[in-house]
């Protein structure tokens, strides 16, 4: 029992050290990255200034950065900077 607790404890201290060094501009700048890379793997010319980064109100989701180009992709980022869900679109709706 004693050593399920202190592995407990060591998780929790790992989990509060990654969200106590981790700002929203890496992880920013991370998915743009991953933005970029993708969209010249398949031809498309991309920058990092077509992303941009919202704050959702979901509970376990810290920012949605969205990368408005040829492809538009939203990241749906999680409260220790993983990626939640990545998702592309086919059409845009223009309003």
């Amino acid at each position: 029992m004693g050593v399920f607790v202190l592995v407990g404890i060591l998780l929790m201290f790992r989990v509060g050290l990654l969200t106590a060094y981790l700002d929203e501009s890496t992880i920013i700048e991370q998915y743009a990255d991953r933005y970029v890379s993708v969209s010249q793997n398949m031809s498309i010319d991309a920058s990092v200034l077509e992303c941009v980064a919202v704050q959702d109100e979901r509970f376990w989701v810290r920012l949605r950065v969205q990368c408005n180009g040829a492809k538009p992709v939203n990241f749906l980022i999680g409260l220790w900077g993983q990626l939640i869900t990545e998702k592309r679109q086919v059409f845009t709706k223009e309003i």
